[in-house]
């Protein structure tokens, strides 16, 4: 089966409603100002309930309660904001998806994007795109799931015999969840990086290219299967030692206390927002 039989079906997926992307776009330029957000996320009822609900959370609230979508903004900041848009934008294209359990599966996204974020502070690149790019990592997921449910429960069946996910997906389908990801972000219009680093998150290295995305989605999906279950210090340092993402980044062992320290926050924030 190749990825384009699976996209001539593109057309069974929900769209992103046409608000969600024009804010999407908003958010995402320098020219923007946050009186012209807080009046497009106005006009969407759903973002602007969790703007809301965000912005009077532990995480963001301070002293008393916002009810206005202006004073949320304000209260947020952009960064917050874009990283709300993007993830509602998702979550309102694919509010369900029969044989996939959506709560664990925006668990995991907002888990990977959000270490994704705390890996590119670190290594001072764009936390925006980084946080975007592992919200959009499994995207490919979503298409199979969508469109061939009974071939997803195949590909279950296969990891659970103790393939890789992308072994799995090359058995039943002749293509994997990541090629498939970074074409379906090319019909939606994302950037080339993004489309870059959905395409090769299981190799971020292509022949002479290297993709900086890539490897950092890699890695946090690793840290998000695997970390729980390692114990502190030498097993967490050997563990990162082993992961070729981690020298291929150039981080060091700091990166232990930092994702210890924002552990779950990501799991934290999707069960705020669903």
């Amino acid at each position: 089966m190749s990825n384009q039989s699976l996209l001539s079906h593109v057309d069974k997926l929900p769209k992103i409603p046409k608000v969600v992307q024009e804010l999407m776009d908003l958010v995402n330029s320098d020219s923007s100002d946050m009186n012209q957000i807080a009046s497009k996320i106005s006009l969407e009822q759903v973002i602007s309930a969790r703007v809301l609900r965000m912005s009077n959370s532990a995480h963001f609230g301070r002293g008393r309660t916002v009810s206005s979508v202006d004073d949320a903004v304000v209260r947020l900041g952009l960064g917050p904001i874009r990283t709300l848009v993007t993830a509602s934008a998702l979550m309102s294209a694919f509010p369900k998806i029969d044989g996939l359990d959506l709560n664990a599966f925006w668990g995991t996204t907002f888990e990977v994007a959000t270490l994704s974020k705390v890996i590119a502070k670190e290594l001072k690149i764009d936390q925006n795109e980084a946080f975007t790019a592992g919200m959009l990592h499994n995207i490919g997921d979503l298409l199979i799931y969508t469109v061939y449910p009974d071939k997803a429960q195949k590909v279950e069946l296969h990891m659970e015999a103790g393939k890789t996910k992308p072994e799995a997906q090359q058995i039943v389908l002749d293509t994997d969840s990541a090629q498939l990801g970074g074409q379906l972000a090319k019909t939606w219009k994302f950037s080339d990086i993004l489309i870059d680093a959905i395409e090769n998150q299981f190799g971020a290295v292509q022949g002479d290219n290297f993709s900086q995305l890539a490897a950092i989605i890699n890695l946090c999906s690793k840290v998000d299967q695997e970390w729980d279950e390692l114990m502190e210090g030498d097993n967490k340092r050997t563990w990162l030692n082993h992961q070729l993402e981690y020298s291929m980044l150039g981080l060091n062992e700091d990166l232990i206390e930092l994702l210890n320290n924002n552990r779950g926050i990501g799991k934290d924030m999707a069960n705020q927002l669903l």
